[in-house]
């Protein structure tokens, strides 16, 4: 007999209602290798752990099955393994490649693996079972200075080159992030660098800028995450935002993808990446590409925030291909059968050893290849993958450092 006290527990994954039931348990997400479209596995994780069902989607949609229909109930062991899965969405990937519309139930189409591991873990908050302890001292931090790195909101623009005052309010906003205010400020420098020497003069809206709040989506403090995203809606709305020019990999999927759901209708501007804009600009002849990188072997890593969960694929490619003197060559796994670097779904901080060992498979897909520059626009997957690439001699650049 159902559990009804538990069930009412399920606020989120109750919303996503006969979703829950599109998995038909073929295993495909477990061990499916398919050379035709590049595809060799696919959970990072399943492969760094102990391998049971709860470890990849098959079981994970098992167990969710199992709470909604009261034969489990949450608990801290479900959450120390629902939260050990990156969200990087392969598993969403080769889900929909296994499509036999002659055999499979039609719902599985529609089946969306990431939104409801993300409506388990906030399930796992409500009863006070997530997110992890490093989770809560991130997000505590980002209730009160509105960033995750434990800096002082102040400080959001202290990477500002000395000499440059860009406006606070305009129809053309760039979106800083977190990340590389706090932890890379020689990209977000050289990025604004770039732009003002084409000719563009983007508004910041600090102090108004928060957190985009995918760090709490991704770890289940839904609530948070809707008042961060709801706080910059406002924000860039007031600023007279037309359009929002993102850079992280991570802001550039919430704000594009999750900010609608959010907000409940269209943004009131419309949200586009660097590499766009940087393609655009090369085009129009506004911007050069760096020269010393001749017979060099470059290879691009697609970021889950921004392939999968975005299909946001080539203008990156575009960029490294206009390079002279240097051959752009593919890994083996690359856009939506790319591998996950390891960092993503709130791994990094709370299993920074498992995120580690994802990344040196990724390095090593790299190496196989013969790539000597490893090059990707998300500021967690460099760091992630520069712990181990630097090891072996290869460097990781931003799609800016091309420049």
């Amino acid at each position: 007999m159902a559990n009804t006290q538990e069930i009412g527990k399920l606020r989120n994954l109750k919303k996503l209602g006969d979703l829950l039931y599109g998995c038909i348990a073929c295993g495909d997400c477990r061990t499916a290798v398919r050379y035709t479209v590049g595809r060799y596995k696919v959970c990072p994780v399943l492969e760094h752990t102990p391998g049971f069902e709860p470890f990849f989607a098959r079981g994970k949609m098992q167990i969710v099955r199992g709470l909604i229909e009261g034969r489990l109930k949450l608990s801290q062991e479900l959450a120390n393994v629902i939260y050990q899965c990156t969200t990087c969405g392969d598993c969403h990937a080769t889900c929909h490649q296994s499509m036999d519309p002659n055999i499979n139930l039609s719902i599985g189409k529609y089946l969306d693996h990431t939104k409801i591991y993300e409506a388990l873990r906030a399930d796992l908050v409500d009863a006070g079972y997530g997110p992890m302890t490093r989770h809560r001292e991130i997000l505590e931090w980002c209730k009160k200075e509105h960033n995750p790195y434990m800096e002082l909101h102040q400080n959001r623009i202290s990477w500002m080159p000395e000499g440059v005052d860009l406006p606070s309010r305009g129809e053309l906003v760039f979106f800083m992030g977190c990340t590389e205010p706090y932890r890379q400020p020689e990209i977000i420098r050289k990025t604004i660098k770039l732009l003002l020497f084409a000719g563009m003069r983007p508004a910041l809206i600090h102090p108004e800028e928060y957190c985009c709040g995918s760090v709490a989506l991704r770890t289940g403090m839904r609530d948070l995450a809707e008042e961060l995203a709801l706080h910059n809606i406002r924000a860039l709305r007031d600023a007279g935002a037309k359009e929002v020019v993102v850079h992280c990999a991570g802001c550039y999927r919430t704000l594009k993808k999750d900010y609608p759901d959010i907000y409940g209708k269209e943004l009131p501007f419309k949200v586009v990446h660097i590499t766009e804009i940087l393609n655009r600009l090369l085009v129009e002849g506004k911007l050069m590409l760096r020269e010393d990188f001749k017979n060099g072997r470059l290879t691009y890593h697609d970021p889950c925030h921004l392939g999968r969960h975005c299909d946001f694929y080539e203008p990156p490619r575009e960029i490294i291909k206009k390079l002279s003197g240097v051959e752009f060559i593919e890994m083996k796994r690359n856009r939506t059968a790319a591998w996950c670097c390891g960092a993503g779904g709130g791994v990094k901080s709370a299993f920074p050893n498992l995120a580690e060992k994802i990344a040196r498979v990724r390095v090593e897909d790299a190496k196989e290849v013969g790539a000597n520059y490893i090059v990707t626009v998300c500021p967690f997957c460099e760091n992630n993958l520069r712990s181990v690439a630097e090891k072996e001699g290869i460097p990781v650049l931003d799609i800016v450092d091309l420049f």
